[in-house]
């Protein structure tokens, strides 16, 4: 029998980078912020999704949880299951680094490693949840919307915090899953009569292939699916052949009036690195990559979401 605990992630911290506004903005008064998910339980965004998917499953009389992962979504929910009594079943590209293999196995998650890529790793788990009547806590998956509703939280905390929506709100890309849940977050908030305005969106993704960043700045009305992507240790959270909710992504970014940027490897490191020499905060490259909007942005409040913790070798 299930048990029934009460699930949290944390309010996490909105951080104002000063250091980093004097370096990026010399000449005018932005004001930049990081919406830092690192300081979540398992170090990650993910812990949003995790935990309602968590709930929705403990709703619905489901024992056994499944999803395809390159990591820390895998984290989170064998975290949550975990706490609840739950099962997690974690698929996983054999191929891909995996640095958080041990934690995984720490929270009691069944591993099964599929030959091929993050891909092929979601469409085995789907089957799977399909065939044996398993919560399926996958990206553009019949549950997908619970994630854009976990995601929409960081709206609502950035508009807290500030009073009001920044002019701009910047975030990593992979399957474009927690970008269009905060876009959802702030037309709600607007919707209700809370704000005027929903920010502009900015999506910045790796140079080496993301559906939703090559579609949006290729013109295409669909996230489509790429012929060719190139994974490396640093881009595995954004690379992504198929972007699960990219279309829901994309008419966030043109509804905002948004924009999308593609950055190097070496750019993400570095962008690490600033971030823990000028502020202190030790973050993923991939998350880091936000700052790359900072050459872009002009005059204006901006919040940056730096989704994961991470600590450089």
């Amino acid at each position: 029998m299930l048990v029934r605990q009460e699930l949290s992630y944390y309010r996490t911290p909105l951080l104002r980078l000063s250091r980093l506004e004097r370096a990026f903005f010399p000449r005018d008064e932005s004001r930049v912020y990081a919406k830092y998910e690192g300081a979540n339980p398992t170090g990650t965004h993910k812990d949003r999704a995790a935990v309602l998917h968590v709930q929705r499953a403990l709703e619905g009389g489901f024992r056994v949880l499944t999803a395809g992962t390159c990591g820390n979504f895998g984290v989170s929910l064998a975290y949550y299951s975990r706490m609840v009594g739950a099962r997690a079943v974690i698929f996983v590209p054999r191929r891909y680094t995996l640095e958080r293999m041990s934690e995984l196995r720490r929270y009691g998650a069944q591993l099964v490693l599929v030959d091929g890529s993050y891909e092929d790793a979601v469409s085995a788990s789907v089957r799977a949840a399909s065939e044996n009547g398993w919560y399926d806590a996958n990206p553009g998956s019949i549950n997908s919307r619970v994630s854009f509703e976990a995601y929409s939280a960081l709206a609502h905390e950035i508009t807290w915090e500030l009073g009001d929506p920044p002019d701009t709100v910047v975030l990593p890309v992979g399957n474009g899953t927690t970008l269009a849940g905060v876009h959802m977050g702030f037309s709600k908030l607007r919707g209700l009569g809370y704000v005027e305005r929903v920010p502009r969106i900015i999506g910045v993704t790796t140079v080496h292939g993301n559906s939703v960043v090559d579609s949006f700045l290729g013109g295409m009305e669909r996230a489509m699916p790429l012929r060719r992507v190139k994974e490396t240790r640093y881009n595995e959270p954004l690379v992504s052949m198929i972007s699960f909710d990219g279309d829901a992504a994309l008419a966030a970014l043109r509804e905002s009036g948004g924009s999308a940027l593609r950055v190097t490897d070496r750019a993400m490191v570095g962008y690490s690195r600033l971030l823990r020499e000028l502020e202190g905060i030790d973050a993923l490259p991939a998350s880091a990559s936000v700052l790359e909007s900072l050459r872009f942005l002009g005059e204006g409040t901006h919040a940056l979401v730096i989704t994961s913790r991470w600590h450089l070798p």
